[in-house]
């Protein structure tokens, strides 16, 4: 059914009218679902029920054709906002450059052989012959819970680019928000290729659980003129129920440099606030990036503070804020004009100009039940200069009955045509929504093509899959011999975060840009024999500032054979060491939080990288991180775990036993806790372990996090068999530094000996310190030989 309204300025359409629900029409697609084509041609993907329909303007009214039927997570009906997101996310239209639509659309299928779900991209295009399926699009890989959100553009030369997650872990209750991947694929070399962005959160669920927090917008995309993609995202959000908080941030990821790479563009600006549930992504003139994105701070219950919305646009020197509003345009609720900038869409005009299409948001706070949010009218802001102007473009007034999601713009030749999806609730004695029917609004839309379009060529048919490799970077060298004596990793700086494995002659055996050539947030090391075939394999581990990755490389041929996230939705950097703690031939890796996070300590299997141990080494208020070591200290063949407490605690260091974590009998002390230096060191501590005077039992390597380079060496078997803190060495190991000391334990020389390489925690150059075997035990360390392993470097490194 049909029904018109005009304004002084814009003419409204009302798609089917749900006051007496005869079908259900929402938006295939959370964006995109309305578009103009390079041609001109005004298209509208929706879903009616379980049907893929097309529709096009012509001579003043809408043609529409079905695409296709599917029920993965489409509806007949669609009576609550949680539906319509349910389905809305899982489609999107495209018009390529030659001017043909494509529609995609998500399914999954149960593989019982691996006890997971197999994703499915259907992609149709309209040819000469009508909608045709061109083909499945199916990732090489399966997932537990399978994909919940797909977004598509179009890049140069017919090409289309993909982005859609899946989860691996579904979010189960309040507090927890699961967790998920951000994939993506592009045809633009021929065939379709997949490569992983990031880890999220569960995106298939509702952010509350409880009131009215409605269809977020987690994903957006756009392609620049060099055919590179850009993409928003949140790694995490934090479910809430009534009386509880919400936290989320926007992140921005772009394969620009060759391989993906993940910034954060705004973070809560404390534990209560959404900074990532609502954003788009454009690119303007000259390949300019930016962002719009709505912010909610909210009290500790969760009912909303104060809300604005933002325009991001990064620069050389990262991210520039601006606020565009902060004050709906009188939808006003119970708790007054003081919300707004919910899911807008970022665009730019012909003439360059930024504009954001968003939906006003109002609060309805009751005390006795839980607040309700609503977004209910259509308006625009456009950046002239540096004002920004506002217009109200469909107007509603009644914020506990009219909502409106998804509102989308579209132009072409300087006609701009909005399209919404409005929402009528019916409400309890709480004014919480117990029935919500849905119309399909469309505002400022033209006459149209005179005949239904059609496109006079089929679109290429892709060849068959072939999937790239899953987020690998790309390293600049290979490794060619058996045997590498050290290995030194930059800090964060200014430039390209690298690791350099240097052979026992001192020759570089390979080099690893481990996240990247974009990426310059440091990275922690570590090295062991991963694969089996007597070359130590690298470790790395990401720095703060992205999601927090552990990368494996091939020692042999530089090649990566593990990428995992050790702990989802973490953004923080890690500390990374290896040891076989559950004693079955393969070295297993060791990871702990940074500054700024609970002491939280996992261990995973060098077989297959699960989940061996998970605890946190000293008490959950303590925020500064944890450094971890790895060795067998009471010589049982199991290594033990040692960590010592990160920034802002004394040099406090814990002993774990191997065989315990191992068993699954959690975490227990071979030694009696104990601190390194003196307590009033609060500046973490730097630990390594290996056996240096060679009596079987691994030995306690230290180095404080700042003052004096204070070199300290505990005995192992004197630890473990109840004597206490023995020193094998304590020494000041140079002078005129008291950045602390940064440690390591390697065979740097190859002759089956432990050595010790040392770097101080602050310096402006890449020299390291080695201290060999010879010169380790007393009398003290003397003959430090210093190595210059990155000439030029201005920033610290780490030695593994």
């Amino acid at each position: 059914m049909l029904r018109r309204a005009y304004s002084p300025a814009l003419q409204v359409e009302l798609m089917e009218d749900r006051l007496n629900p005869a079908g259900s029409v929402i938006p295939a697609g959370e964006f995109n679902w309305t578009q103009y084509s390079p041609t001109g041609e005004l298209g509208q993907l929706l879903w009616n029920g379980g049907n893929l329909v097309y529709q096009s303007r012509v001579a003043g009214t809408w043609s529409a054709q079905t695409v296709a039927a599917s029920g993965s997570f489409t509806a007949a009906e669609y009576n609550s906002p949680e539906a319509v997101e349910r389905a809305s996310q899982t489609a999107q239209l495209v018009f390529t450059t030659d001017g043909t639509p494509h529609a995609f659309f998500l399914e999954k299928s149960w593989n019982g052989a691996v006890g997971k779900y197999q994703t499915q991209i259907q992609h149709y295009a309209r040819t000469s012959a009508g909608w045709q399926k061109i083909e499945t699009i199916t990732p090489n890989w399966q997932s537990q819970w399978g994909p919940n959100n797909l977004v598509a553009e179009a890049g140069t030369n017919n090409s289309i680019h993909l982005i859609f997650t899946e989860t691996n872990a579904a979010a189960t209750g309040v507090g927890n928000f699961g967790t998920g991947t951000l994939m993506y694929a592009t045809n633009a070399g021929g065939s379709w290729g997949f490569d992983k962005i990031a880890d999220t959160a569960d995106l298939s669920q509702d952010v509350w659980f409880t009131g009215g927090r409605w269809t977020p917008r987690f994903l957006s995309l756009a392609v620049d003129s060099t055919n590179h993609a850009h993409v928003t995202y949140t790694p995490q959000f934090y479910i809430a129920g009534a009386f509880s908080t919400v936290n989320s941030t926007l992140m921005y990821a772009t394969n620009r440099s060759g391989t993906w790479a993940s910034q954060t563009v705004m973070a809560p600006q404390d534990s209560t606030a959404d900074a990532g549930l609502g954003a788009s992504v454009a690119v303007g003139p000259g390949d300019k990036i930016a962002i719009a994105s709505y912010y909610v701070d909210r009290y500790a219950t969760g009912s909303p503070q104060s809300s604005k919305l933002m325009y991001h646009t990064l620069t050389a020197n990262g991210w520039t804020h601006a606020t565009v509003t902060s004050t709906p345009d009188g939808y006003v609720a119970g708790d007054g004009a003081r919300f707004t900038g919910f899911a807008p869409q970022l665009y730019f005009d012909a003439s360059g100009r930024a504009n954001i299409v968003f939906s006003d948001e109002a609060g309805e706070h009751l005390p006795v039940s839980y607040a309700n949010e609503f977004a209910g009218q259509i308006r625009l802001a456009t950046l002239n200069g540096s004002t920004w102007s506002l217009s109200t473009v469909f107007r509603q007034t009644d914020p506990i009955h009219n909502q409106l999601f998804f509102p989308v713009a579209a132009t072409y030749k300087g006609q701009t045509t909005f399209a919404g999806l409005q929402a009528t609730s019916t409400v309890d004695g709480n004014k919480n929504p117990t029935r919500t029917d849905f119309a399909v609004v469309s505002v400022n839309t033209p006459y149209g093509s005179a005949a239904p379009p059609v496109s006079n060529v089929p679109p290429v048919v892709s060849p068959p899959v072939v999937s790239l490799p899953v987020a690998q970077p790309v390293s600049s060298g290979t490794a060619a011999v058996a045997v590498t004596g050290w290995a030194v990793a930059t800090n964060a700086g200014t430039t390209t975060t690298q690791v350099l494995v240097y052979r026992p002659d001192g020759s570089l055996a390979m080099t690893v840009k481990p996240f990247g050539d974009g990426y310059r947030g440091g990275v922690r090391i570590a090295r062991a024999d991963i694969n089996g075939d007597g070359v130590a394999d690298l470790i790395t581990a990401s720095g703060a500032g992205i999601g927090a990755r552990v990368r494996v490389w091939d020692g042999a041929t530089a090649a990566m054979i593990a990428d995992f996230d050790p702990f989802p939705g973490y953004q923080g950097g890690l500390w990374v060491t290896a040891g076989d703690l559950n004693a079955d031939g393969t070295p297993d890796i060791a990871i702990g939080t940074d500054l700024g996070n609970v002491p939280h300590v996992k261990v995973f299997s060098g077989r297959g990288f699960g989940e061996l141990a998970s605890f946190y080494a000293y008490a959950p208020g303590f925020l500064g991180g944890v450094r971890v070591a790895m060795g067998d200290l009471n010589r049982d063949g199991y290594a033990d775990l040692v960590t010592g407490a990160g920034y802002g605690a004394g040099p406090h260091v814990a002993v774990f036993d191997g065989r315990s974590l191992a068993l699954g009998q959690g975490p227990q002390k071979l030694a009696s806790d104990f601190y390194m230096y003196s307590p009033t060191m609060t500046a973490g501590l730097n630990l390594t372990v290996g056996d240096v005077d060679g009596d079987g039992y691994a030995d306690i390597i230290a180095g404080p996090g700042g003052g004096p380079a204070h070199l300290r060496i505990i005995s192992g078997q004197a630890l473990t068999s109840g004597q206490g803190e023995i020193d094998l060495v304590s020494t000041i190991a140079w002078t005129g530094d008291t950045s602390g000391l940064r440690v390591t334990a390697v065979d740097a020389d190859g002759d089956g000996r432990i050595d010790v390489m040392l770097t101080p925690g602050n310096s402006t150059n890449g020299r390291i310190g080695l201290v060999t075997s010879a010169n380790l035990l007393p009398p003290n360390p003397t003959g430090v030989q210093w190595i210059d392993t990155f000439p030029g470097l201005t920033t610290s490194v780490f030695v593994g």
